[in-house]
């Protein structure tokens, strides 16, 4: 699978990732998980309350340092306004094939995390990406958004 990213923000402010057109991007984003939650899991009947979250696990590279510092500055914004940020996430099965694509509109920041490792697995072909210099990004909805999320 292939994966690519484009967070927006409100003011126009792009970070993205795995982009179709940039071959050194192509396998940066390395696994994506999509969790519907219930919020309350002690219920008898379905509850309304549900949350979408999102974890995306990427290599740090140098192809991508300066969205690297976006997410890393979007992770630890303080401004109100520029904590909501509008989510598309595309998987292709190759490189022309598309799989899914997902939207989400007012996602925000739950953890940022980088990982650093010993400079020698950073080249292995062989070294998984848990050996490799790596990010994970956790994202949620806001409250009362769950309805504008689109699959297609």
């Amino acid at each position: 699978m292939l994966f690519s990213i484009k967070i927006t923000s409100s003011d126009g402010e792009i970070i993205e990732i795995g982009k179709a057109d940039t071959p050194a991007e192509k396998n940066l984003i390395t696994n994506i998980d999509i969790h519907m939650d219930t919020v309350n899991n002690n219920v008898s009947n379905k509850s309304n309350a549900m949350l979408a979250k999102i974890t995306i696990f990427g290599s740090i590279d140098e192809a991508i340092n300066s969205e690297i510092l976006k997410l890393f500055e979007w992770s630890k914004e303080s401004h109100k306004e520029k904590w909501y940020r509008t989510l598309e996430i595309k998987i292709k099965t190759d490189e022309s094939t598309p799989y899914r694509t997902y939207s989400f509109e007012n996602v925000f920041v739950v953890d940022y995390i980088e990982h650093y490792k010993v400079e020698s697995a950073q080249g292995d072909e062989s070294a998984t990406n848990a050996d490799k210099d790596h990010f994970e990004l956790y994202l949620t909805q806001k409250e009362n958004n769950f309805e504008s999320i689109e699959a297609y």
